[in-house]
């Protein structure tokens, strides 16, 4: 038997549901954008040569640790989705601190790869 939807006559929509997965994708989608950007930039800086020079080097170190907290924080987002080897935590407060871990990790990573202005809006808590 089929669940019912919003298309369907007395149909009920789980707004509780439909955050949780709007919030999830936005912050899939910021992730994703910021993997494109951080590895772009890495192949700018090998092409150019750049990497190999002091300061290079140290932009391209600083890039490579933002990108290992962009692979933890899409650890997370799986976490928080119940993709992965564990289910999707049932508690709010556990989902809460997923979240604020998420929030922290794109921090540090826009740090990291110096997009340090405001691109790191914490999303909406509910």
């Amino acid at each position: 038997m089929k669940p019912p939807t919003s298309s369907s006559p007395g149909g009920v929509v789980d707004l509780h549901r439909a955050r949780r997965a709007k919030r999830l994708d936005l912050y899939r989608s910021r992730q994703a954008d910021r993997v494109r950007t951080v590895r772009a930039t890495l192949e700018t800086l090998t092409q150019s040569g750049t990497l190999f020079t002091k300061e290079g080097t140290r932009r391209g170190l600083s890039l490579l640790k933002a990108l290992q907290l962009l692979q933890r924080i899409g650890a997370r987002l799986e976490e928080a989705s119940g993709d992965g080897v564990l289910p999707a935590p049932r508690r709010p407060e556990r989902m809460d601190a997923l979240y604020v871990e998420v929030d922290e990790l794109f921090e540090r990573a826009d740090k990291l790869a110096g997009r340090d202005e405001a691109s790191v809006a914490r999303l909406p808590g509910h």
